[in-house]
């Protein structure tokens, strides 16, 4: 009777290691499905996302004297040198100081030719803090 007993432990035993396998096994391949980062979505993975401007822009600012702040302020920046490839898209414009703040942003809803004026919302950037802009075309 001992050795029948003894084939029951191995048994249980055997169904266990062929569960803990099949587990095992299970999510290992739910984990290579789960795919990489595409430019629509967002993730801890490295993905290459094309742009349609790949030689950069030139910023232009107008300034006017805000005389209720007492200083310049930068009211509208022109983007030039933009790609043909770009039209139609949207783009965003943020103007930045040296710590890297936003001073003021700006956005055009279709990008039509190689220049477009960008009017900061008001009452625009102080003119005198500017150090830095990022500007991004989506589409």
């Amino acid at each position: 009777m001992k050795t029948t007993h003894k084939s029951r432990r191995l048994g249980r035993g055997a169904v266990a290691l062929i569960a803990g396998i099949a587990a095992i096994s299970a999510t290992r391949a739910s984990a290579a499905s789960l795919g990489g980062v595409t430019s629509a979505s967002y993730g801890a993975d490295v993905g290459v996302v094309g742009s349609c401007d790949t030689d950069g822009v030139s910023l232009a600012f107008t300034n006017t004297y805000d005389s209720t702040l007492g200083r310049y302020q930068t009211t509208t920046v022109t983007v030039s040198g933009v790609n043909a490839a770009c039209a139609a898209k949207s783009l965003i414009l943020t103007l930045k100081d040296a710590a890297g703040a936003s001073l003021g942003t700006g956005t055009v809803a279709s990008i039509a030719g190689t220049s477009v004026a960008v009017a900061l919302t008001a009452p625009g950037a102080n003119a005198s803090a500017v150090t830095g802009a990022a500007v991004v075309i989506v589409g």
